[in-house]
Parts: structure tokens; sequence; C-alpha cells
């Protein structure tokens, strides 16, 4: 007992130090004490997982070789790639102008900052932990309008102006803004162009925004997509569209169960063995086993622990276990719960598999601990390969790649394996309720058209589908956009 106790306390542990404790207190500066810009990565704002190394584009970079900072699982998993950035900002010190560097860019780096700018590139930058994001440049001409990409205007942002909020000596909003009057002309990109970067900064007080608070403000945020509200039109809608389906199913239900019971009541003893018609029918054929039991059996098991993970997620993101706005908090915790819940999944899988009277209860472990982890590493190597080729931070690095793989072998495979024997061990013969037919009842195959499977299957998907279909388009969108989605408002990134 001592043992199992010490286990759980350091499982949480882990979860907490993985996914990330909200801290009491923030940073404390004092006048003048340096404040560190953190720049990230650049990509395409309309796709958004597509994202590379800020320095891939020829921005100036500081003297030496780039310092990356240190990167938690979860960073890894979200493309962070952070680097030390060389603009020079101290607390509460405003600056108009400052020059940041002179460049000579050759037609090679003007042809690299025009196609970004084509693709409508972003960056990302961090201080404090708080991000913000600004556009490389713009296209402008009114051969835009018409189609004409190759004959418009590129312009890029050389300069970049900072709006840091603070409550007393701490910091709790950033902004990053771009200077229109200042975009420089890099449409020919068979000449040298020189380019002048520089920023400006400026401190707004915000005694009204306490740093607990500080990622409120990315809700409303500008920058990203603005249809991230809770869509209670569409809530409602699903929730009278299932009432009243459900409403349906039970009248026409207790319709047939009643006219059946009434006409077995009517029967005489000697008619009771004539042919049975009705929901009778099938009523011997409702518990019998699969002839695939042990592939059903792991896919249960496998599901049973997904909707676990997913409640545990939900539960400890509502009641503050982990902070939603950290970055990657969200997937490391993920990670670490479907971890912990493999115990669940081996024991419902097991159980299942004993009671259908599986002799392979070794494979049917097996597969019950590979039957989601197995398809998503196929996907993962596939997507990971083709993000490694094109150079993105999407991709993960090898030590990332080793510790989700150690994660599994070492933590999720054995306690699949000890809730597989407990699962075994604690459950016995399936007895059905009723008596089970050996043979399968002969489907009739002349039968209309809207009662053959791809209609049925069509119909029975279409009822559910409308009532999700709204809030599915946006948590699909958000799943590839710049925020999760969350229907009770709580914004992570």
């Amino acid at each position: 007992m001592r043992f199992t106790a010490r286990s759980c306390l350091i499982a949480a542990a882990g979860v907490v130090a993985c996914s990330g404790v909200a801290e009491a207190v923030g940073e404390h500066y004092k006048p003048h004490d340096p404040v560190y810009v953190v720049a990230n990565k650049v990509g395409p704002f309309n796709n958004p997982s597509e994202t590379y190394e800020y320095y891939t584009l020829p921005f100036c970079r500081t003297a030496g070789k780039q310092k990356r900072h240190k990167h938690e699982l979860g960073e890894y998993l979200v493309g962070d790639r952070k680097v030390t950035s060389p603009y020079q900002i101290s607390f509460l010190d405003n600056v108009q102008w400052f020059l940041l560097c002179e460049k000579t860019l050759p037609p090679s780096e003007v042809k690299m900052f025009a196609d970004a700018i084509e693709d409508d590139y972003y960056f990302e930058m961090f201080i404090e932990d708080l991000p913000m994001w600004g556009y490389i440049g713009e296209v402008e001409g009114e051969e835009l309008l018409l189609g004409h990409l190759e004959t418009a205007h590129r312009y890029l942002y050389p300069h970049l102006h900072f709006s840091i909020g603070y409550n007393v000596d701490q910091v709790v909003s950033v902004n990053v803004s771009t200077n229109p009057q200042r975009k420089l002309d890099i449409t020919a990109e068979s000449v040298d162009i020189d380019v002048s970067f520089s920023y400006s900064v400026e401190w707004v007080p915000k005694p009204e925004l306490k740093w607990e608070d500080r990622m409120s403000r990315y809700h409303d945020s500008r920058f990203l997509p603005g249809s991230f509200e809770i869509h209670w039109l569409s809530i409602i809608n699903s929730l009278v569209l299932v009432l009243l389906l459900t409403a349906f199913l039970t009248i026409i239900l207790m319709r047939v169960l009643k006219n059946d019971f009434t006409r077995y009541m009517d029967v005489e003893e000697e008619e009771m063995g004539e042919e049975e018609t009705g929901w009778k029918l099938i009523h011997g054929d409702v518990f019998r086993f699969p002839s695939h039991v042990s592939l059903f059996s792991a896919l249960v098991g496998a599901g049973g622990q997904l909707c676990c993970t997913t409640f545990l997620l939900l539960f400890c993101a509502i009641t503050g276990f982990f902070r939603p706005t950290k970055r990657g908090a969200i997937l490391t915790a993920m990670i670490v719960l479907y971890a912990l819940t493999s115990f669940i999944g081996g024991f419902l899988g097991a159980r299942m598999y004993r009671q259908f009277d599986g002799p392979s209860w070794v494979w049917n472990t097996v597969l019950t601990a590979s039957a989601f982890p197995a398809p998503l590493s196929a996907i993962f190597m596939w997507v990971n390969t083709i993000a490694w080729s094109r150079g993105s931070s999407a991709a993960l690095p090898w030590h990332t790649v080793m510790i989700i793989a150690a994660l599994y072998f070492l933590v999720s495979f054995p306690l699949t394996v000890i809730g597989a024997i407990a699962g075994r061990n604690m459950t016995g013969d399936f007895a059905a309720p009723c008596r089970t037919t050996k043979v399968a009842r002969e489907i009739p195959k002349d039968i209309p058209w809207y009662r053959q499977s791809p209609a049925q299957m069509f119909m029975a998907g279409f009822l559910p589908f409308s009532a999700i279909y709204i809030e599915l388009h946006y948590i699909f969108a958000s799943v590839w956009g710049h925020k999760i989605y969350t229907l009770f408002g709580h914004a992570a990134f």
C-alpha cells in the first residue's frame, strides 16, 4: 500500500511538472532592468501548422551564435523554437526610435522576404512568456485585386513598435505593431537593397490588469481570428434537435412494444409456438459473440481509455490543476494522462475479452495497447518526415520523440498489462439474459433501397451530424488554427 501511494504521488507530481502549475507571482522588475524579447517562429498565417524558426529569414541577429532558450515538452509539440533577439528593452524606459542594424540584402535574401510576404507570413515573439504577433510585410497594388500577383508591389516592415503594459513592477501585457509609413519596397528582387531595421518602445500603465489575469486579453485579440466565441444559437439548436429525436424514438418504441404486448396477451397458449414477429425476431441474435472478438475488445478498451483521458483533461483544466494558457500545457497533460489511464484501457479490453471466452489474452493485451498508438504513430512519422524535410519547426526533434516513446514503453504499456491482468482475473463468463442462437439469422436481400445498408448508414449518421456540425466546424478550425476553441470560454493557445 505504501508503494502504491508513493507511486501515485510521483505520478501526480509528474503531471504537475510537465503540464505547468500556475505560478503565484511573476517576475518583478526595477526601473531600467533589462526586459528580454524572445523570437520564436515565422510562418504563413493561413496555415499555422506550417512554422519555421525565426531566423530562417534574414532578420538582424545578435553577435555570435544565437542563444536558444530551454523548451518544455509541450513547447516542442507546438513547434516553438525560442531564441534570443537583439532588441534591447529596459523596464519603464520609452524609446522613440532606435537603430537595430543596417543590412544590405542580396537578391537571394530579398527573394526570401518577398516570397514570405506573398505567403502572408507572420512572426511570433515573447516578452515574459506573453506572445505577440505581427506581419512581416504586405502586398499592395491594383494588380493584386485583378489576381496579377507578379506585378504587385511587395513591402517589408523594417520597423517594429513595442507597446508594453505594466502594473507597478510587473509586465502584464505586450503588443507589437508595424509602421506603414516606414515600409520598404522590395519588389525588385534582382538588385541589392539596403535595409535599416529599427524599433521603438512605449510603456503603458495598466493598473486594472493583474498579473494573474494577463492572459485574459488574448480572448479578444485582434490579430487572432474573431470567430471563437461561444455559439449559443447552435448549442440550443443541437439540444432541441437531440431532445426531439429522443422523444420521437421513445414514442415509436413504446407504441411498438405496446402493440406487441397486447397481441401476445391475446394469443392462446397453443399458438405460442408459432413463428415470432416484431422485435422478438432478433432477441436471440443480440447477445451472440462477434466474429472478431479480440479486435472488438481491444477497440472497446482503447475507446474507454480515450474517454477517461478526455474527461480528466477537461476536469483538470476547469479546476485549475494546470494552466491551459501555458504554451503546450494541454498537449503535455494529454500525453501524460493518456499514459496514466492505460490501466483502464487494459482492464476494459481484457474484461470483455474474458467474457467472450477469448483464448489468446496476451495477444489481446498487445492489441489493446497498440490500437490507438500504432495508427497515430504511423501518421505522425509520415507528417513529421515531411516537416523535417521542409525544415519546419513543427518537426519534433529526436530527443522529444524518445521521451514520448519512453513514456509509452515504460509507463503506458506496463499499465495496460497490469490492467489486463486485473480485468481478466476479476471477471467471469458472460451470462446472457436470454437464449442466444448459434446461427445468425439470414438477412433478406430483396428489400427496398431505403432499408439497405448504405441508406441506413447515411440516415443514422446524418441526424447526429446535423446536431453538431456547426460546433464541429469551429472545433476543426481551431485544431489547425491559432487558438484552441473550448465551449466554456477558457482560452488556450
